[in-house]
C-alpha cells in the first residue's frame, strides 16, 4: 500500500515537470489568455524547442498511470469500511486517467502544431478551435478528480476508514484550494504529491 502511494506521489512530481516544461517558454510563462492575441503568442513561443512537447506528452502518460495506482490502492483500502466511497473513487480514477491522458496529449499537441505551423494567425486559429472542440476532455478529467477528492474526504471524515477524521485534510482538492491563491506552477500536481506522501506516512 505505502509503495503504491509513493509511486503515485512520484507520478504527481513527474506530471508537474511535464506541465512546467511546456508552460514555461524561453520568453516567459504561457497563459491561456495568450491564445487571444497572435502577436503575443508568437513572441511567447519564439525559440521554443518542440522536443519539450514530445517529452511532456509521453512522460505525462506514465505520470498519470502512476498517480492512478495510488487512487486505486486507496479505493481498495477503503472498500471494507466504505464500499460506496471506494466505488466512487475507483470510477473517478478511471475517468481521470482516461480523459486526463487525452487532455494531456491535447495540451502538448496544440503547442507543437502551433510552432510547426510557423506561429501564424492561421495556426493560432486552428489550434484554438481544436482546443475548444476537445475541451470536454479537460472537464471530464477534473470531474474524475473531484469525484475522487469528495469520496476520499467523506470516507475519512465520517470514520469510514482506519484513518483519524483530521486526516481528511490530505486530499487533492483541499491542498489545491490552499495553494491556488499563490499561483505556483503545477499546483494540482503539488497538491496530489502532498496528499499521497501524507497518506503514505499515516496508513
Amino acid at each position: 500500500m505505502k509503495i503504491m502511494l509513493i509511486i503515485a506521489a512520484l507520478g504527481c512530481i513527474l506530471c508537474g515537470w511535464c506541465d512546467i516544461i511546456i508552460t514555461y517558454t524561453p520568453n516567459g510563462r504561457f497563459k491561456l489568455d495568450d491564445l487571444k492575441d497572435n502577436e503575443k503568442l508568437a513572441v511567447r513561443f519564439d525559440g521554443m524547442p518542440t522536443g519539450r512537447h514530445i517529452n511532456s506528452m509521453l512522460w505525462g502518460l506514465l505520470a498519470l498511470a502512476m498517480q492512478v495506482c495510488g487512487y486505486f490502492a486507496l479505493a481498495d483500502n477503503f472498500r471494507e469500511s466504505s464500499q460506496i466511497c471506494a466505488m466512487i473513487m475507483a470510477i473517478g480514477a478511471v475517468i481521470y486517467i482516461s480523459f486526463g491522458a487525452a487532455h494531456h496529449i491535447i495540451c502538448g499537441l496544440i503547442e507543437w502544431f502551433y510552432i510547426k505551423l510557423d506561429r501564424t494567425e492561421k495556426a493560432r486559429t486552428i489550434v484554438l478551435d481544436f482546443f475548444k472542440k476537445t475541451s470536454v476532455t479537460m472537464i471530464a478529467c477534473y470531474l474524475g478528480l473531484v469525484m475522487i477528492s469528495v469520496a476520499m474526504f467523506i470516507a475519512i471524515v465520517t470514520g469510514g476508514t482506519t484513518l483519524p477524521a483530521w486526516a481528511c485534510v490530505f486530499n487533492p482538492a483541499v491542498f489545491y484550494i490552499a495553494l491556488a491563491p499563490f499561483r505556483v506552477p503545477a499546483t494540482g500536481n503539488i497538491a496530489g504529491a502532498i496528499t499521497f506522501i501524507g497518506l503514505a506516512v499515516m496508513i
